[in-house]
């Protein structure tokens, strides 16, 4: 079956079957802050954030 397939990132299983309108590249400072102003400016919550790193925090999170 397909859904046994699906690998586990992180320890969380891809969620590989929801859709969403939205998705922001990049979980840095201006990935949050639009995450944050789609929330509480547009009361919008269908987005996904990617980043390619395993935390967020951008330039911060491969600096520390």
């Amino acid at each position: 079956m397909i859904r046994e397939s699906i690998p586990r990132v992180n320890g969380y299983q891809r969620d590989a079957y929801t859709y969403y309108p939205v998705v922001i590249v990049g979980a840095g400072a201006s990935g949050i802050a639009m995450a944050c102003q789609l929330k509480q400016q547009l009361g919008f919550d269908q987005f996904r954030i990617f980043d390619r790193q395993a935390g967020v925090g951008g330039t911060w999170w491969i600096n520390r």
